[in-house]
């Protein structure tokens, strides 16, 4: 801050000062991030209940990627020796992928889907965000969650309440009386070529069990999935809700 009091002010210092300053900021927040992840971390080990064929193989330490840069964790080992797999509790609780921060990770995915490749997102990762990382890095990860995230995608179908044969989908239109400063400029159907009324639309999606005595359609008793319903045509529906 001194050698930028000391000089003219122009664009190269202002973001060299930016730039120094948020690499300054980073490392007390990295130091709290990790001192509360290793709390936390603490915890769910202490709460963690031993199964059937588990057996404690003592803690180990992991070098855990943040936002804010890099902190050691220290947390439990259990192994199976029946299954011949072992896992860490903490990791879990905390939301880990691999050896990164939820919040790392997501902002890793993000460029990664979003470049068109992988040492561009390192290059973007670095410049706004300052996170080193390596393209080798980001592409592992994106390939890790993005198995998870297609299979999640791909899981059948579940049931939420019975099936329901008929959908009505419905959709109108009429004139709203306004004030005239709120129609000014709208073309109506006047002598003068002004309008007295502004052209609201409405839309109405509901599901059908049954008639009624007169062979109406009675709505569905579940009014939540009429507004579940109700949401897959939004995007339909909506740019003509405002009229």
């Amino acid at each position: 801050m001194a050698r930028f009091r000391e000089n003219h002010p122009n664009g190269l210092k202002v973001q060299e000062l930016e730039t120094m300053l948020r690499s300054a900021i980073s490392k007390p927040a990295n130091v709290i991030v990790g001192f509360l992840l290793q709390e936390a971390a603490d915890q769910a080990d202490g709460a963690y209940q031993l199964k059937m064929g588990e057996e404690f193989k003592g803690r180990q330490t992991l070098m855990v990627d943040g936002i804010f840069g890099s902190f050691p964790i220290e947390r439990d080992y259990y192994y199976h020796a029946g299954k011949k797999e072992g896992h860490y509790p903490a990791d879990a609780a905390l939301g880990l992928e691999g050896a990164c921060t939820p919040a790392l990770a997501r902002l890793m995915c993000l460029e990664g889907a979003d470049e068109s490749s992988y040492q561009k997102a390192q290059r973007h990762l670095r410049e706004i965000g300052g996170i080193e990382t390596s393209a080798r890095q980001i592409q592992r990860l994106v390939q890790k969650v993005g198995a998870a995230a297609q299979c999640w995608q791909e899981r059948p179908a579940q049931s939420t309440g019975p099936q329901v044969p008929i959908m009505y989908v419905s959709g109108d239109a009429t004139g709203l009386p306004m004030r005239k400063e709120e129609l000014e400029g709208v073309v109506g159907k006047q002598e003068d070529g002004s309008a007295k009324t502004s052209m609201i639309y409405g839309g109405c999606v509901f599901t059908q069990t049954k008639t009624d005595q007169e062979n109406f359609p009675v709505t569905h008793p579940m009014g939540k999935n009429d507004i579940v319903l109700a949401g897959i045509f939004r995007q339909c529906l909506q740019p003509y809700a405002t009229g």
